[in-house]
């Protein structure tokens, strides 16, 4: 029974992977396997039989979500792009609730998240409405600091959604 669950957790994991500005991370701390998916993965050869037994499903789900959400995606994304973006803003602001839950449970909550998550969320906004001004650059035109630039800013993303 846990395989077919875990299988399951992995199918969305994986859809969630191929979605724009959906975290597989953040799924897996929706689905409350974040920890032990870390643990497991971390400690893979200390208990590997236990570890297989967890991980073996999930990777298999991720597998299959990401062969059978890609083509459907990218099919919504080029036919429906308006409604499919705030589809998933949705699915992104509805996490919230879930997210600030699993904090609360370990620390604290700090008024001062409020101006992070408010900043966070002009910021995305302001990117959807720039959207169509930018053009996309071709592989040869990017230089290192670009690659530098958006390391920092998917770093600050992944900090943003695991506070």
């Amino acid at each position: 029974m846990y395989f077919f669950i875990n299988l399951s957790i992995g199918i969305a994991i994986g859809a969630g992977a191929i979605l724009p500005g959906i975290s597989s991370g953040v799924l897996c701390v929706i689905f409350g396997i974040y920890e032990k998916l870390l643990d497991s993965i971390l400690n893979f050869f200390h208990n590997v039989k236990s570890n297989f037994k967890f991980l073996f499903p999930i990777l298999i789900g991720v597998s299959f979500g990401v062969i059978l959400f890609g083509n459907l995606l990218n099919y919504f994304l080029y036919q429906f792009p308006i409604q499919t973006k705030c589809i998933f803003i949705g699915l992104i602001l509805g996490s919230i609730p879930m997210l600030l839950k699993e904090i609360n449970k370990k620390q604290v909550y700090k008024p001062y998240y409020c101006f992070f998550f408010l900043l966070a969320l002009a910021i995305g906004i302001g990117c959807i409405f720039l959207e169509k001004y930018l053009t996309i650059q071709s592989i040869e035109n990017i230089t290192f600091s670009y690659l530098v630039l958006c390391g920092f800013f998917m770093s600050v993303r992944y900090c943003c959604a695991r506070c």
